[in-house]
């Protein structure tokens, strides 16, 4: 059963973000209806590894890439433990989670890199943009 004890409020960045996860067959799925970002223990959960496999490999990528400061961090989620706010998660956006699936030696993490390698040499629909200029009543 999957419950979840989390408040929906539309203030809350749980609403305002996507996220993804395994569907049948081992397929990739995007939950949600906003920008992707995952806490640390979405992304442990995703890719199938420890979380000092996973934050060891998030230290790298934060302190050591070619990553912008705002593609490094999608902002924070507060945490709340019996309903009281503990604290708050980061946010990490899809940049860093593509980037630690390169990083990471998992079966999940394999067929994540295999969808986004999919997802980059399907064509997609490109409109040409046409200007017109001066008379166009000819």
């Amino acid at each position: 059963m999957n419950t979840s004890y989390r408040p929906k409020t539309m203030t809350d960045t749980y609403n305002h973000r996507s996220i993804f996860d395994w569907g049948n067959n081992m397929q990739v799925v995007r939950k949600g209806k906003g920008e992707i970002a995952m806490t640390e223990s979405e992304l442990v959960r995703f890719f199938g590894v420890t979380w000092k496999k996973l934050n060891h490999r998030l230290q790298t990528i934060i302190k050591s890439s070619n990553l912008y400061p705002d593609e490094r961090v999608a902002g924070e989620e507060e945490v709340i433990i019996n309903e009281q706010l503990k604290g708050y998660a980061p946010l990490y956006p899809l940049p860093v989670i593509i980037a630690l699936s390169f990083l990471l030696d998992s079966m999940e993490a394999h067929l994540f890199r295999k969808y986004i390698s999919r997802r980059l040499q399907t064509e997609s629909i490109i409109v040409t943009p046409v200007f017109l200029l001066g008379n166009t009543k000819n």
